[in-house]
């Protein structure tokens, strides 16, 4: 009886084993979307110069442009005017997005609406600690998009990487 316990446990365990093993072994990522191009208008390129400056101020790292966050920004702002909203209403697929496509282990996102310039932008990223954190965070790649709606009013979404 003991020796045929024994018999069924180690069974259980390389069935387990085997188990684990071939799912792993199998499973490979798939890309659910190529990195796409983006170009930056001039006001954009304003605000990562900014953001840059203001990390380098504080002692950080500079972060390095990626077109495919901005683009994923922009994509967002697209939302944020279509819908007549101001949130962070799909973060996570952006989040997973980037995890897949450009290998993104941390991700952060600041939007905002309304500020005339990115100077403005940016000093009210400041004032917020949670903005402030993603702003000061263990972050190596950024994106940003600024996007008018029909009454002029500008959408910011600024998101980070670590990469």
């Amino acid at each position: 009886m003991k020796k045929c316990l024994i018999v069924f446990l180690a069974s259980i365990a390389i069935i387990a084993t085997s188990c684990t093993s071939e799912t792993e072994r199998f499973e490979e990522p798939t890309l659910t979307e190529i990195q796409q191009h983006y170009v930056h208008t001039a006001m954009e390129l304003e605000l990562l110069d900014l953001i840059n400056s203001y990390r380098v101020e504080h002692g950080l790292n500079t972060l390095s442009i990626i077109e495919h966050i901005s683009y994923k920004a922009n994509e967002h702002n697209n939302f944020m005017i279509e819908t007549n909203t101001v949130n962070h209403v799909g973060f996570e697929e952006r989040r997973h997005n980037l995890e897949q496509v450009l290998g993104a282990v941390r991700v952060g996102e600041n939007i905002a609406f309304g500020y005339s310039s990115p100077e403005a932008a940016l000093t009210a990223w400041t004032e917020s600690e949670g903005h402030k954190a993603n702003l000061d965070g263990d972050y190596t790649h950024f994106g940003v998009s600024i996007k008018k709606d029909l009454e002029g009013r500008k959408y910011y979404t600024n998101m980070f990487i670590r990469k």
